[in-house]
């Protein structure tokens, strides 16, 4: 059995968003058979209630003890940004992680979600596993992995990791691999339309609300004076302001509630969304909710002021800065503008359909693709695929093909000793095509995903699984070229990931 190590911390500095999301990859991992265990250190006993034991993970929990100075001579390094959440060194950290990673059989992959960990802790623990999946939003420090996932929203988000990591790691990049709980994408199938009217308002700034936000955003509500307006605020059941955060909402006739787990089914039934930037950000837009924003950290700001200049969010700037008069002034502006409500749920709803944490697990366990040459009796089902639209979209010619030129197109390919034509399966279904067409000891691709598996993470691995064919059944090929639309995002990170790099407008693997 696949065994996935997992790195993470929570506090309330830190906040639970990094395990929240870990803990979202988890699921989807063991549902594709892996072993799932945690490693961290300080590890809030209400959080593991609500967010490990519930997927029944076991903890490894890292020891923090007194360490000489001496034992971690510094290297140099500036400190990280974050080193405040780590309250040992690096060093020690690594050794007590690679413990936990040889108690047992070498894992496949270890998950490191940490602030304060960065290259030089990874080059510890990588003997001791087989490949390293970073996750990061910051893009401030060195990695040493396999793999990186940002599932954030950055205008520059291709070019933000070229300096920080291996060139032939995976880049699982953007919210289409925001790492949510199933219940988001269940929540988002149950969405009615909206019609831009703000009658009901979901607030919440995180599970632990460091940055006490909750009470300034209930005078807020209070002062916009919206008649009829109702609330649902979500709280911890710790919360420094509980008792004033009760009346305040008993007063207002607003609903309070404390620790929840699954908010999805509270988000789906808002108009609009008042809280933290964040994980939060994925759930709102997976459910298609409209929001008004606030940074409570640091490395939440630049992703806020992006999606606001891409119309997905409203952002009113950093916990310290904003003022309730503000959010008042939006709230009845919203209220008085129900296609400006539209329009941002629209624009949000478009950034992730909730299933990302699947896609990421895809990746990181794909199931195998065998590949087989196709037959006479495929050409009804490859029309189907050739011809959808999808696959048209960025082909060299758009217009529908006709059938009678498919069936000449197929017959004439199965015949032609230098053109494969090969059919990818996954677990006994078909998933995509690939077609060479050899010239010497070179190869040209072309690629199409069968229309229902396409945003699933495949196309990396269809083309991975062609790579090893060649060398197996034309070991003289040498190199291999694509062509790729410029506007096809897919087929380009696809490309990318299988180890293609661009010479020009060619895209070329050297065999």
């Amino acid at each position: 059995m696949t065994r996935v190590v997992i790195r993470c911390d929570a506090s309330a500095a830190m906040g639970g968003g990094h395990l929240a999301r870990c803990m979202a990859l988890a699921h989807a991992l063991k549902e594709r058979g892996a072993r799932i265990e945690l490693a961290s250190r300080g590890l809030p006993e209400r959080v593991r209630e609500l967010l490990v034991t519930p997927l029944r993970v076991p903890v490894h929990a890292l020891e923090t003890v007194p360490t000489p100075a001496a034992d971690f001579e510094p290297d140099g390094s500036p400190p990280l940004a974050h080193a405040a959440w780590l309250p040992v060194p690096q060093q020690l950290d690594a050794a007590q992680t690679a413990a936990v990673l040889r108690a047992g059989d070498r894992p496949d992959w270890l998950i490191v979600d940490h602030y304060a960990l960065d290259a030089r802790w990874e080059r510890i623990v990588q003997p001791h596993v087989g490949r390293i999946l970073v996750i990061d939003d910051l893009a401030d420090r060195d990695h040493v992995c396999d793999a990186l996932l940002d599932q954030n929203f950055f205008l520059d988000a291709q070019t933000r990791y070229h300096a920080r990591m291996p060139a032939h790691a995976e880049r699982l990049l953007g919210p289409r691999f925001a790492l949510l709980r199933e219940e988001f994408a269940q929540a988002r199938g149950r969405s009615a339309a909206r019609d831009g009217r703000l009658r009901r308002v979901f607030l919440c700034f995180g599970g632990f609300d460091g940055m006490r936000q909750t009470l300034r955003a209930l005078r807020a509500l209070e002062q916009a004076g919206l008649d009829g307006l109702s609330a649902d605020v979500v709280v911890s059941g710790d919360h420094p302001d509980r008792t004033e955060i009760e009346q305040r909402c008993r007063q207002a006739g607003w609903q309070v509630h404390f620790d929840v787990t699954r908010m999805a089914g509270l988000m789906v039934q808002a108009d609009l969304a008042i809280g933290a930037s964040g994980v939060m950000n994925w759930e709102r837009a997976a459910v298609g909710v409209p929001a008004i924003v606030v940074s409570v950290a640091e490395n939440q700001h630049v992703v806020a002021v992006d999606l606001a200049a891409d119309r997905a969010c409203i952002y009113l700037g950093a916990a310290t800065d904003w003022r309730a008069e503000t959010l008042s002034a939006h709230l009845r502006a919203l209220a008085g503008t129900p296609s400006l409500l539209s329009a941002l749920a629209a624009r949000a709803a478009a950034l992730t359909d909730g299933l990302g944490a699947r896609r990421a697990a895809a990746c990181m366990l794909p199931a195998p693709i065998s590949l087989r040459t196709a037959q006479t009796s495929d050409c009804e089902a490859i029309y189907a695929w050739r011809n959808a639209e999808s696959t048209r979209r960025y082909s060299n010619s758009t217009q529908a093909i006709a059938l009678t030129e498919h069936r000449r197109w197929f017959e004439r390919v199965l015949r032609e000793p230098d053109v494969v034509l090969l059919v990818g399966e996954a677990a006994g279904r078909p998933v995509g095509v690939l077609r060479y067409d050899m010239a010497g000891d070179e190869a040209t691709v072309s690629v199409y995903m069968v229309p229902e598996e396409a945003g699933r993470g495949l196309g990396t691995a269809l083309l991975r699984a062609g790579t090893q064919w060649l060398r197996e059944h034309r070991p003289t090929a040498s190199r291999v070229h694509a062509e790729i639309h410029c506007e096809n995002v897919a087929s380009l990170r696809a490309f990318s990931n299988a180890g293609y790099r661009r010479v020009r407008e060619i895209w070329t693997l050297e065999l």
